[in-house]
């Protein structure tokens, strides 16, 4: 009887180069497909595990009206000093993240005033510390003929008037930095490090005078007492009363944001009506849609740019903005829509014109992201905040360029067109 054999099967050799392109493109495809479906309005209502949408500020703004008087000393020096008190108020509001300020100065009776209108949708009580503060500051020492240890007057040992100057003030110091470290506790809390320039031999001999005395820092005629370090190296570190990280930000913007040259006081501050530019944001990514949609067939009908570079372009542009916004979605962080648009906007004929100019692109980019990252460290209000992000989409931009010639390079290989 003869013996049934089993035909011998011979298996190909295995393509594990054309498998892991497959799979490259299938991860980039349904990255690029999620990051489309998030960015798409109203899609968060699909599902009831994720909760995503966009946050708008329309509903987060407030705006007041702040007036403060100004204690003139000299007269001959008024303007100067007005302006100095309103460039200081500017950089603070500026550093804080204060969409919109406005200043007006003006005589009355006089008696010189600043009127400051803000709208910002930032927390208010930020704002109002900002601006209500003159935030002077004055190295003190205790004086011999105050009894500081009155039990019949507790408030002694904070009054400004109970100390001598030393000569020390804001303008001795090349920085305050406000950091954690230990305390007596041995737990974390926030200091201000008072840092002088390295030739200024006064302040050490201050220290080496003072060394394990109290001195104290008076800031608005309000002494905080502080015991000089009898250890070397001396660090004169000023506790900071606050365990938030916010306000211990707020307080480093008070101390390094120049110094008002007079003393003022907020006579009268009201809220007054918004003024708020709606928009749809529904609306406003339907109507990208459109646009992005009729640019690109519009280009693609008078056949003036080269399909590949057209598709590039297409891909780049969609993967961009879908990113950001789903960013902006996913990271809950508020948006001006109006902003958006501008962005989008802006962003959408950059990457047009980078993607299909390669040899200047890099100039280009680097001459705008050079332009945003100034106008971000100098700028105000909505300047401030449209250059800050035109910042990061440039990068995004040309992140996704190179993620849009890998993936339409893979899948022109593997489909073989």
């Amino acid at each position: 009887m003869k013996k049934f054999k089993l035909p011998k099967i011979k298996a190909g050799k295995i393509d594990f180069k054309y498998l892991i392109n497959f799979f490259l493109v299938i991860l980039l495809t349904s990255f690029i497909l999620v990051c489309i479906l998030i960015a798409l309005p109203l899609t968060e209502t699909f599902s009831s595990n994720i909760t995503y949408d966009l946050k708008t500020k329309s509903e987060m703004y407030w705006a007041k009206e702040y007036l403060l008087e100004i204690d003139n000393s000299d007269a001959r020096e008024k303007n100067k000093q007005i302006d100095d008190i309103k460039s200081v108020l500017y950089r603070r509001l500026s550093k804080l993240g204060v969409e919109k300020v406005d200043m007006a100065n003006y005589s009355e009776n006089g008696k010189e005033y600043i009127l400051i209108h803000v709208q910002s949708s930032l927390t208010q009580m930020f704002v109002d510390e900002l601006i209500r503060s003159p935030f002077l500051l004055e190295v003190v020492t205790r004086n011999p003929e105050i009894d500081f240890e009155d039990p019949e007057n507790p408030y002694a040992i904070y009054l400004a008037e109970n100390y001598l100057p030393t000569g020390f003030t804001r303008e001795s110091f090349r920085n305050i930095y406000v950091t954690k470290l230990r305390n007596s506790s041995n737990e974390y809390s926030y200091f201000a490090l008072y840092k002088t320039w390295p030739w200024n031999t006064e302040w050490n001999n201050f220290l080496n005078l003072y060394k394990g005395q109290e001195v104290g820092v008076s800031i608005d005629g309000f002494v905080t007492p502080i015991q000089v370090p009898a250890t070397e190296p001396i660090l004169f570190a000023l506790p900071v009363s606050t365990l938030e990280r916010e306000e211990a930000e707020l307080i480093s913007i008070l101390y390094n944001s120049g110094v008002v040259p007079v003393t003022y006081s907020l006579v009268d501050q009201q809220e007054v009506p918004i003024e708020n530019v709606e928009a749809d944001y529904i609306k406003l990514i339907q109507g990208i849609i459109i646009a992005v949609v009729v640019i690109y067939a519009y280009l693609l009908l008078i056949d003036k740019t080269e399909k590949k570079t057209l598709i590039v372009s297409a891909l780049t542009t969609i993967i961009t903005i879908s990113i950001w916004i789903a960013y902006l979605k996913i990271a809950v962080i508020p948006v001006d829509i109006f902003l958006l648009a501008i962005e989008v906007i802006v962003m959408v004929a950059i990457l047009r014109i980078t993607t299909e100019n390669t040899e200047s692109r890099i100039i280009v980019t680097v001459l705008l992201a050079l332009i945003a990252s100034l106008v971000a460290i100098l700028g105000t209000g909505y300047a401030k905040i449209f250059a800050s992000n035109l910042f990061v989409l440039l990068i995004l931009g040309n992140i996704s360029e190179q993620i849009a010639r890998f993936y339409t390079f893979k899948v022109r290989k593997l489909l073989k067109i």
